[in-house]
């Protein structure tokens, strides 16, 4: 890949880690600003127009989808409130250890965020993230967001809150081949730095 359209690339995927970190942190995203900036981006790159073009509206669905995950959370908080859970029950998110599996070496990033991070892949041309979440050890995983990346893009900011939270990371050849994968289970604001558990791939 020519060094122009990896710096654009790299240029993209930071304005949409930047949307995620202001989810995450409970704000909500300065999309009409950051689809600028994108459009911006793509116009001063030095790529071929397709590429620039390619590039800029799979940023722009990303975007879409960030500010989704903040709509559906932002109806979620306004509705009623459920009756407080009794108090036996209260730590059962806490129980929960974090655990991996699978065939990507995938770690916490360096930094105070909440932010994976994992090792180029030379056969992998995308990565499919998809996070899930529950209320407790006893819940059924509900999925809430799914990500596109490109091979080139190693690491994602992870939208932790109280709920557990499970991420599933398959990196994918030419043909959708799977070449990588990788399971964390059980995260939470309050375990992030724990020791994870990691487990044999079945």
């Amino acid at each position: 890949m020519p060094d122009s359209e990896a710096q654009l690339r790299r240029a993209l995927a930071s304005i949409v880690d930047e949307a995620r970190a202001q989810v995450a942190g409970g704000r909500a995203p300065n999309v009409g600003g950051l689809e600028a900036r994108v459009k911006r981006a793509a116009r001063a790159a030095a790529v071929d127009a397709a590429v620039a073009s390619r590039e800029e509206k799979a940023t722009l669905r990303r975007l879409a989808q960030v500010e989704a995950v903040h709509r559906s959370r932002a109806l979620v908080a306004r509705g009623p409130v459920a009756p407080a859970a009794p108090a036996r029950r209260a730590p059962a998110a806490l129980r929960a250890k974090p655990t991996v599996t699978g065939t990507l070496g995938v770690r916490r990033a360096d930094g105070d965020g909440f932010q994976l991070a994992w090792d180029t892949v030379p056969t992998v041309v995308e990565w499919e993230v998809r996070f899930s979440e529950r209320a407790d050890v006893r819940s059924e995983w509900v999925e809430r967001e799914t990500l596109l990346l490109g091979g080139g893009e190693t690491g994602v900011v992870v939208p932790l809150g109280d709920a557990l939270l499970r991420v599933n990371i398959v990196g994918r050849g030419r043909g959708g081949r799977l070449h990588r994968r990788a399971l964390i289970s059980g995260l939470t604001r309050d375990n992030w730095r724990e020791r994870w558990q990691r487990r044999a791939s079945t």
